[in-house]
């Protein structure tokens, strides 16, 4: 049934706000053993097998360790813990361990704990389960919102090529900082959005999730805060995370963070990182007055605001881009991102940072370090495109409006007790499942079924009840998954 989830997300998130979590030990473990385990479990991904059970989770967990998704001196899981974040017996862990341990890639400390000892060679070779995401007898994958791509995108190719031909080809295509022409095109863009802007604060990503990590790389390093809200974006979380510093989740409402947390936080913050325009994943907008109080609070405290902006384009009653920040923060601490990838498709990596000249300096010069900037094919497609953006949102606008219908009218009838409220636009539907998602999600996962629990989406772990369900499925797909999925939450009941 639908109807508001306030009383779910505010004691969700209150209750993954422990002491502990507000004030980590300098240098300890920033998760919980059961943590680290759903961590692991997500990152399996399909791994069962026709062998034995422990062989095909030895040889998932090495490709791990072998790729460095595991890195070395990484403490593993509790056997007992994994084992219950895999739905298998402990002794399969066990054993799998005990394999790794012989192998190299393990090693244990008495009283301590087994750690990561570090990659000894691929099991697999030939091609294992990190090498191609899509592996695996996969019925229907919930994992992900990402929208098929639109008809507009091939429409503008064979302009691309006379483009590259008249302009680009005799040039080396090295663009660090973006294609000089969609930097002036974006900033025109921003500037009528309200956020008067220069090209030279403009830098051109390669989609949103490139533009967060820059970000996080840059000014998120050890020694900092950064405030996020919770649930937030799992990109953003895996990549401030990933650039060392510490990293808070403030509650979520139906309205966005509670600001009266939020306020208790932003002494300490360096960095603030919000999505006000649509939020991933609840399809919240925040409303005007809060906004407008996320900006004082951010000027009070000083901390640099990064208001993802990636969902903006698919609101679901409106015409235009949901708005932001871009009219009321300091423009001086504000970095927007967005991307073309949700409104277009997401094979079209051109994502953007807005900021202040100096930072989208340093984030280029970061960035130049790592590809030398985007393909210009890309870049020249959405300079194409940018002109048709209205017609293409009203067409994501129709589409999504109609599949969350169809989303719904299949969870009505398939999971009837499982809640959710109606999003204000995006991609994905922020559902209760009543019981433990992260559990479920490994029992669907052994029937062909990807779905992302609720833990993925918070720093401390928090919202395990929770799935994010894609709502751009067609009916028959879904409604596939649903009743397996009901099959298997009626099985494993407590």
């Amino acid at each position: 049934m639908t109807g508001p989830l306030e009383a779910e997300w505010t004691k969700a998130g209150r209750a993954r706000l422990t002491e502990a979590e507000w004030s980590e030990p300098e240098g300890g473990r920033s998760m919980r053993t059961d943590e680290d385990a759903e961590r692991v479990a997500r990152l399996l991904g399909v791994w069962r097998g026709e062998a034995s059970v422990s062989v095909p989770l030895r040889d998932a967990l090495a490709e791990l360790i072998d790729g460095s998704y595991l890195p070395a001196g990484w403490r593993m899981p509790g056997q007992r813990a994994l084992a219950a974040a895999l739905g298998v017996a402990r002794g399969t862990v066990a054993r799998a361990y005990a394999e790794l341990m012989a192998s190299g890639r393990l090693t244990a400390a008495r009283g301590s704990g087994t750690y990561v000892r570090g990659a000894v060679g691929l099991v697999r070779p030939d091609g294992g389960r990190l090498t191609s995401f899509g592996g695996g007898q996969v019925v229907v994958d919930l994992s992900s919102g990402a929208l098929p791509g639109s008809e507009l995108v091939a429409e503008v190719m064979p302009e691309v090529g006379r483009q590259l031909r008249r302009h680009h080809l005799q040039g080396t295509g090295y663009h660090p900082a973006g294609l000089p022409e969609l930097r002036a095109a974006l900033a025109a863009r921003i500037t009528a959005q309200g956020l008067p802007t220069r090209t030279d604060q403009v830098l051109v990503t390669a989609g949103s999730q490139q533009a967060v990590w820059l970000i996080a790389t840059a000014l998120a390093g050890p020694g900092t805060l950064t405030l996020v809200e919770d649930p937030s974006y799992r990109g953003a979380l895996e990549a401030f995370a990933g650039a060392g510093g510490r990293v808070r989740g403030v509650p979520f409402t139906p309205v966005g963070a509670d600001l009266n947390l939020l306020e208790s936080a932003a002494a300490d913050a360096d960095l603030l990182y919000v999505q006000t325009a649509l939020h991933n994943p609840t399809g919240v907008h925040m409303p005007e007055p809060q906004r407008r109080g996320l900006a004082d609070l951010a000027a009070r405290h000083g901390a640099v605001v990064v208001d993802d902006q990636s969902q903006a384009e698919l609101g679901w009653f409106r015409s235009d881009p949901l708005p932001g920040l871009e009219r009321m923060a300091d423009p001086e601490r504000l970095l927007i991102v967005g991307t073309l990838s949700k409104l277009f498709w997401g094979g079209l990596r051109v994502g953007w940072v807005r900021g202040p000249r100096e930072i989208v300096g340093r984030l280029a010069a970061l960035r130049g370090g790592i590809d030398l900037g985007g393909p210009v094919a890309d870049q020249l497609a959405a300079l194409l495109l940018l002109p048709r953006a209205d017609r293409q949102r009203m067409l994501r606008r129709e589409f999504l409006a109609q599949q969350f219908a169809v989303t719904e009218e299949v969870l009505r009838t398939v999971l009837p007790h499982w809640r959710w409220s109606t999003p204000v636009g995006g991609s994905g539907l922020w559902t209760d499942t009543g019981q433990d998602a992260v559990a479920l999600a490994q029992h669907a996962l052994a029937r062909g079924i990807r779905l992302t629990a609720g833990p993925a989406f918070s720093p401390h772990g928090g919202h395990r009840t929770f799935v994010r369900l894609p709502v751009w499925h067609p009916q028959s797909r879904f409604a596939t998954a649903a009743e397996l999925l009901a099959g298997l939450q009626a099985t494993h009941a407590p």
